[in-house]
């Protein structure tokens, strides 16, 4: 097995990769250039090694304990490659392979989650363009969804908090709850931030929509962020639909039997 060969299986085998909150303007444009969006003269190289050395140092040792779990876990035909890839997690430079393999990677992921973000834009310019209060709700709705996909955010992650809200009934009067629970001002800047970069040429009114949205101070309060409380819906949504694929998955008999 190649080095290459075995960064590749590692990576397979793990999804190993870096947290989508931790990504600085490097891996933000390079995601651009990968989407085709970069800047005259901009050589992916170069931008791919910016990212790189921009995440590197913070991220190494973080990676490295990932790996070393998963060896940990892996069958006696991965171990070389794991080996081979464990010696990357413990160099320090940042053009090592699997340094800039993991810049690229969540690059060519935040690039791929721009797409999305830019289809949800053009699927509700027909309701925000017609205006009035459809309008709002499917500004808010795709503000929500956008900022839950850029951030990668898991329903797994409030577990609890969704769990109470739905447990009480989902009722309108709990949302404002659900926001303050979870909305910490860090991440509720961060989901502002990735609206706010988010636009299409093919949806101006539903771009210029959730750029009010997305603009000004984070609130105080996260029951009155525009941009946190439809997030925290959508992953309540998602963590829902979850449940009721694990519960008919669970309720399906065995394959052979009635």
């Amino acid at each position: 097995m190649t080095p290459e060969e075995a960064l590749v299986r590692v990576l397979s085998l793990t999804g190993l990769s870096l947290p989508r909150g931790v990504l600085g303007p490097e891996t933000w444009t390079l995601a651009r250039a990968l989407g085709g969006d970069a800047e005259p003269g901009a050589d992916a190289a170069e931008l791919a090694g910016a990212a790189s050395a921009a995440h590197w140092p913070a991220m190494r040792g973080p990676m490295e304990a990932a790996l070393l779990r998963a060896r940990g876990r892996a069958d006696d035909e991965d171990v070389e490659a794991f080996e081979t890839v464990l010696a990357w997690a413990a160099d320090d430079d940042p053009d090592s392979p699997l340094a800039r393999a993991l810049a690229v990677r969540a690059a060519t992921e935040l690039a791929a989650a721009g797409d999305r973000s830019r289809e949800r834009l053009r699927a509700a310019e027909p309701a925000v363009a017609e205006g009035g209060p459809g309008a709002a709700v499917a500004a808010a709705t795709t503000a929500g969804a956008i900022a839950a996909d850029m951030l990668d955010l898991d329903p797994e992650d409030f577990a609890p908090e969704i769990a109470a809200y739905v447990t009480g009934g989902s009722r309108t009067e709990d949302i404002a709850e659900l926001a303050r629970s979870t909305g910490d001002p860090e991440i509720r800047e961060w989901a502002r931030t990735a609206v706010a970069a988010t636009e299409s040429p093919d949806a101006p009114e539903a771009s210029d929509a959730i750029a009010v949205l997305s603009s000004g101070p984070v609130p105080e309060d996260p029951a009155e962020d525009l941009v946190w409380v439809p997030t925290i819906l959508a992953l309540t949504e998602e963590a829902i639909e979850r449940a009721l694929v694990d519960e008919a998955s669970a309720a399906e008999p065995p394959t052979g039997e009635e």
